[in-house]
């Protein structure tokens, strides 16, 4: 009888609709929505707005003009006793773009970088990041999470299942462990009949146990509170590679990102896109966009994530932002003989470690953001670890080597969780609350209009 939000991944069909039956059809549904009387009757007609809300994206315009419906969504969503009711309410605002005031002093982002089995090293920074916040979860302090492609599912982890830091190093390790252990003869035979090392389906079949077979993207946006996810993928089927961000938010009409992305897929979607990494993992294509990892080309994703930040909140200023890195080595970067360097497969290690390097990025926000609002941890390895390290010893060494870095860095870390923790000022919540009283009142105003 209900409708519940599934991923949409088949091509919009909003062509074949006429633009007077568009706006007839929302509003009919908007009307009967603000009409229903019970909450049964109102849970019905909200999950039938989110689906026609995400086959046609132009009809939100049409329903935001409605100031009404939006203050009518937000009573729900705060007051009704159906806890379903206010889930579905709260997903309906974020799928029309709206969001909700950062809940510290400011903008906070979380941006995990890739780096195959070597996100033991981000979990381990982040494990110490959460115990210096005395009690939440990381979920619970910032305002928009990133991750590409191992970092994607540490983010996933976070964001849409809530998990403590704690568990997704539980749930990381034994992923790791159940994918890479493979034999040689299997691996090639992968490589030569589908150019992937490793068993896709059976990747595919691990995620879906962890993040749920039927689980959305805009499914992690319903609970009160939750931040704001991005998880970044490549295009490869353009003439140029282009970042693709998978979203559980969608933003207000006017306010358009310079990435291409969308919200209508499944975590388990996202995840599998942004982690597919040329010789490792097929290639996945959904709808009419072919994706690979995201490392290829943003393998550190903190200036997307300050991009797509500022279209959310554009009134807000950026309180902090944390990005983690998963390893770099202690190698010199000192020039080499002529003759060492000049071998086709040290030249292709080479652009591939150069297309991956992520503190290039780092530098530029280094240069970019206010020093006590920006703070990169990225341990230094003491070998260099294989994007499928699996060897105990190796894991235990990984290990290691981030936690002798967290040491040296016990200062950073501590001023990281202050920066966090920081409550808003007495003006700023007052604006605040301002701002969400007048949305209550029915005076919402997206600035399309």
């Amino acid at each position: 009888l209900f409708f519940c939000f599934r991923a949409v991944t088949r091509p919009v069909i909003a062509d074949k609709v006429s633009r007077t039956e568009l706006v007839n059809r929302t509003r009919g549904l908007v009307s009967s929505f603000l009409l229903a009387e019970t909450s049964v009757a109102k849970l019905s007609k909200v999950e039938e707005l989110n689906h026609h809300f995400t086959e046609f994206p132009s009809s939100r315009i049409i329903a935001l003009k409605n100031s009404h419906f939006v203050c009518t969504l937000l009573r729900i969503s705060e007051r009704s006793s159906n806890e379903k009711l206010k889930e579905r309410s709260r997903q309906c605002l974020s799928i029309l773009g709206y969001v909700d005031d950062p809940k510290g002093a400011g903008i906070r982002i979380l941006s995990i970088d890739g780096g195959g089995t070597r996100g033991m090293m981000c979990l381990e920074v982040l494990q110490v990041l959460e115990n210096s916040l005395c009690g939440p979860k990381l979920s619970d302090v910032f305002d928009y999470i990133i991750g590409v492609s191992t970092g994607a599912i540490i983010a996933v982890l976070i964001t849409a299942k809530g998990f403590s830091i704690k568990t997704c190093k539980e749930y990381y390790m034994q992923m790791s462990k159940d994918l890479f252990n493979q034999g040689r003869l299997s691996g090639v035979s992968g490589l030569l009949t589908s150019h992937s090392y490793y068993n896709t389906k059976k990747w595919v079949r691990l995620l879906k146990q962890v993040v749920g077979e039927d689980s959305a993207l805009m499914d992690s946006c319903c609970r009160k509170g939750a931040p704001k996810l991005g998880v970044v993928s490549s295009i490869a089927n353009t003439p140029a590679l282009q970042p693709y961000i998978f979203r559980n938010y969608d933003l207000l009409p006017g306010r358009e990102s310079h990435f291409k992305g969308g919200c209508d897929f499944l975590l388990w979607q996202a995840i599998q896109a942004s982690a597919a990494a040329p010789g490792y993992f097929e290639e996945v294509a959904l709808g009419p966009i072919l994706h690979q990892d995201g490392g290829i080309l943003a393998n550190n994703p903190t200036a997307l994530a300050l991009h797509e930040a500022r279209l959310l909140w554009p009134n807000e200023r950026i309180l902090c932002v944390v990005s983690i890195g998963s390893g770099r080595s202690v190698v010199p970067m000192e020039p080499t003989e002529l003759k060492l360097a000049t071998g086709l497969q040290d030249k292709i290690t080479r652009i591939v470690d150069s297309a991956t390097d992520t503190e290039l990025v780092h530098l530029a926000m280094q240069d970019l953001l206010p020093a006590d609002s920006y703070f990169r941890f990225n341990p230094y390895m003491s070998s260099n670890y294989s994007l499928d390290e699996v060897d105990s010893e190796k894991l235990v060494q990984m290990g290691q080597d981030a936690q002798l870095y967290l040491r040296r860095n016990r200062a950073k870390i501590k001023a990281a969780a202050a920066t966090l923790l920081k409550k808003p000022s007495v003006y700023r919540r007052f604006i605040r609350f301002a701002r969400h009283f007048s949305n209550l009142q029915g005076f919402f105003l997206p600035p399309v209009f």
